[in-house]
């Protein structure tokens, strides 16, 4: 980003003393240190702090790359102005003072690079405050003095450089080979636009738009175009199938969620994430993995495991049938941890030339002995059991409508049933078992159900459900319907990962909510003697272990009516399973804080050990220089229109403006990606170059884009805009950047600092 800092000049220089002039040296040597005590200072102090947390190569690499794309914004304004013979005064990386050693002037130009690494700028003859200073009068290559047009070729060289300099990055990345996320679908969330039209995991997305063979991370930009109401067209090839499907799922921006999505998320792979960090270990703290016999590395390659068919032998997995060359498939994994639940876990990994097992033991979800109101049923499968059944979803255009389920009724083996009710059942058939229904532990009930019905080879598996449905003003229970279990669901990985997603029953076709309202409470269990029936759970927040072994305290999360099931599936994710909550006592009593510690529920084993995965990818690499300027080009485009979307989508509210990011995470991820691989680090570089360039042009007054509306104006107009409207769009600019500036870095302190996101 340009500044015009003409008011303070080119920074002084101190005088030369004469060669040979010992005590003139130290004077001078004295006077250059008293008047850049404070710049010694911070460089002393930024240099230790590196040293004493930093790798300082990877910091070298940072300050290096991005110092590259701001000389590179400023050269091309520099060479322009050259070129049109303009006096520049000043050529500087940075704003504020010069760093020690880094001030020299050449000629009529004192290049610097300043203390504040936050931009740079190009001091020109005449440019400052509209160039209405006397030597911007006189001076016959001051930049006003130019024509419109070459002025415009100076303002807009810096975007131009930046654009060459992001391609040059992509051009160069992808004659080396570029890691790419495959669209593939890695897991679906309930409720979401993909579900909802049937999309699942390990789905492979082979269109979407006018894109044909995506990659994953071409999806975003799509689908964060589209306006409210406004379907995408998809088209998939479902796992372990050939044809494909053609689906039109409308894009949705849920509450929790920051930009409209399609609720799908990348693949993994089954090696486990390595990121230079000291301490880092690819598990969940306090997690069964954390405590794995031998203790898992990152980059560990998963490559047998227990196999579920032959208890006590450890197989290898199933090659990836889409790239067996890529490694294992997550798939098979999946299958045999689901079977493996409750029970010790052999893993056989590649590391580093060698092979090791390690036995992981069995976790179980966390109960806080506490059942929960049933909330209404709010999204169906399009085609699916429960939709095909006639069961009625709420929706924003009928908030009235919605089904409650109030009985689920599952055929036996044997002719017998198996009910679970949420009130209380009388008479029932001696043949009848009836249980509590309870909305968390339902899919949980209908997974072992259907493992029951299917060991016996049981042909009936149609769930009949009973369910209060409102008319007009009253709600009644409705005749029994009857909803064909789908088996295909069984291993489906669904999640519920933002405060508004409701709990899956994929077997049904059918999501539902879960009211933060207490309906009973377990006397033996934690909540007993802390929360009672009629409470409402009105926020939380959750106290999760670190790699270290302490506990960190995370911020307080409001919770709506509806929304217990994020906090249940936030619970079960975060060891040692402790919870505060606000509760909203029974007839609108006092607002207390409790805290809950979960208990290890033996009836519920659960598949997820805590392991974390590093993203699937494949390497793009270009056939030859013709072909890596393709790819760059195309890359460069689909980067700029997706700034632009996201811009645009942002200014009309389908984007939070909490996806912005800082200096401060630009400056942490450009370390990470130092550190990690220096062609993906390459990548970034060019993204932030082209990123640079796409901002810095926006019809900004003090950007280059406002600059060039301006100069757009003058020519139209035929004489300069009046200094007064002049002046007082650059003070609305600035004060618009610097309220900008504000924001996002306040932003980047929650993030980095606080783990807010």
């Amino acid at each position: 980003m340009d500044a015009n800092p003409n008011a303070g000049g080119p920074v002084p220089v101190t005088p030369n003393p004469a060669p040979g002039d010992h005590a003139a040296e130290v004077s001078a040597l004295k006077s250059w240190v008293r008047e850049n005590a404070v710049s010694l200072v911070i460089t002393v102090v930024a240099v230790a702090l590196v040293v004493r947390y930093l790798d300082p190569i990877d910091t070298l690499k940072v300050v290096l790359g991005l110092g590259l794309i701001i000389f590179i914004h400023e050269l091309g304004h520099f060479l322009a102005a050259k070129w049109c013979d303009v006096h520049v005064k000043t050529f500087s990386i940075g704003f504020g003072p010069a760093v020690p050693f880094c001030s020299y002037k050449w000629g009529e130009t004192t290049y610097m690079v300043g203390i504040i690494p936050l931009g740079g700028y190009v001091s020109m003859i005449g440019e400052g405050d509209h160039g209405g200073e006397e030597e911007g009068e006189e001076d016959p290559r001051s930049f006003r003095k130019k024509t419109v047009g070459q002025r415009m070729l100076i303002i807009s060289a810096g975007v131009v450089m930046n654009m060459i300099l992001g391609m040059a990055c992509f051009v160069a990345a992808y004659l080396h080979g570029v890691q790419e996320k495959p669209a593939v679908v890695g897991t679906v969330e309930s409720g979401s636009a993909a579900w909802r039209v049937g999309i699942r995991a390990d789905d492979d997305i082979v269109q979407i738009g006018s894109r044909k063979n995506p990659y994953f991370d071409d999806i975003r930009p799509i689908v964060m175009a589209t306006q409210k109401g406004e379907v995408v067209p998809v088209t998939v090839v479902h796992a372990g199938q050939t044809s494909p499907v053609d689906l039109t799922p409308e894009p949705l921006r849920d509450e929790g969620a920051r930009f409209p999505t399609l609720g799908v998320t990348p693949p993994s792979r089954l090696t486990l994430l390595s990121l230079k960090q000291p301490g880092f270990k690819p598990v969940v703290p306090g997690s069964p993995a954390a405590s794995a016999s031998v203790p898992l590395e990152g980059g560990d390659r998963l490559v047998a495991m227990t196999d579920p068919d032959k208890p006590g032998e450890v197989t290898p997995i199933k090659p990836d049938p889409r790239a067996p060359d890529a490694g294992p498939d997550m798939e098979d994994f999946y299958r045999r941890m689901v079977r493996l639940a409750g029970q010790p876990v052999t893993l056989r990994v590649e590391r580093r030339g060698q092979t090791i097992d390690s036995v992981v033991k069995p976790a179980y979800r966390a109960d806080l002995g506490v059942r929960m109101q049933m909330g209404k049923v709010v999204a169906l499968r399009r085609g699916g059991p429960a939709e095909t059944a006639g069961v009625l979803a709420w929706s924003e255009d009928q908030p009235n409508q919605g089904d409650v389920i109030k009985t689920v009724k599952l055929p036996e083996p044997g002719g017998k049933q198996t009910w679970f009710a949420a009130g209380e059942i009388k008479n029932a058939d001696p043949g009848v078992t009836v249980q509590k229904l309870d909305p968390v532990l339902l899919p949980l009930e209908l997974k072992k159900w259907f493992d029951r019905v299917e060991a016996a080879k049981e042909p009936n598996r149609t769930v009949k459900l009973e369910v209060f449905r409102r008319e007009g003003h009253q709600e009644k229970a409705t005749a029994e319907l009857s909803v064909p279990y789908d088996a295909a669901y069984r291993y489906d990985r669904e999640t519920v990962m933002l405060p508004n997603s409701p709990t899956p029953l994929g077997g049904l076709g059918l999501a539902y909510w879960i009211d933060g309202v207490v309906f009973d409470v377990d006397p033996s269990g934690p909540a007993a003697g802390r929360l009672n029936p009629g409470d409402t759970v009105t926020a939380v927040r959750f106290k999760t272990a670190t790699a270290d072994g302490t506990e960190k305290l995370g911020e307080w999360e409001e919770l709506k009516a509806n929304q217990w099931a994020f906090a249940e599936a936030t619970l079960q994710s975060r060891p040692p399973f402790r919870v505060e909550l606000k509760v909203q006592r029974k007839d609108g009593g006092a607002v207390e804080e409790v805290t809950l510690e979960g208990r290890e529920d033996l009836r519920w084993p659960t598949d997820d050990r805590g392991l974390v995965w590093a993203y699937d990818v494949r390497i793009q690499k270009a056939t030859d220089i013709g072909d890596a300027i393709s790819l760059g080009a195309w890359r460069t485009a689909r980067f700029v229109r997706g700034i632009y979307m996201t811009l645009y989508a942002t200014a009309f509210g389908r984007v939070s403006a909490k996806t912005m990011s800082g200096p401060l995470t630009i400056a942490n991820v450009s370390y990470k990606f130092a550190g990690e691989d220096f062609w993906q680090f390459l990548l970034f570089i060019g993204m932030i170059s082209v990123n640079l360039a796409v901002v810095n042009f926006l019809p900004i007054p003090v950007l280059d884009g406002g600059h060039m509306v301006f100069l757009l104006l003058e020519k139209i107009l035929g004489r300069p805009v009046p200094e007064r409207l002049f002046a007082a769009a650059m003070y609305v600019g600035l004060a618009l950047i610097l309220s900008l500036m504000v924001f996002v870095i306040s932003l980047d302190i929650r993030k980095l600092f606080f783990g807010w996101f």
